[in-house]
């Protein structure tokens, strides 16, 4: 499979650029008057899926070093106090 270089025309690129100016100043303006948007649910959900990422390798853990004290059958202390 080839892939080749995509080029778009200057006009196309200049009006994106004046219409992306355009945008940022609305933004700008709504964010002046407290305007959080999506941003403030996105950012909960984040944080709620690093906590759930946090417990689950905690639970993997935990899981992991029962399974390896219950598998192993030859194990013998080395030391006897």
């Amino acid at each position: 499979m080839r892939y080749y270089k995509q080029r778009f025309g200057l006009s196309r690129a200049v009006a994106v650029a004046k219409n992306q100016k355009a945008v940022g100043r609305v933004l700008q303006q709504y964010r002046a008057l407290g305007y959080t948007g999506s941003a403030g649910a996105a950012l909960v959900r984040q944080r709620d899926m690093q906590y759930v990422q946090r417990m689950k390798s905690k639970w993997m853990l935990k899981m992991g070093m029962k399974n390896n004290a219950t598998k192993q059958m030859h194990f013998r202390p080395q030391v006897l106090f």
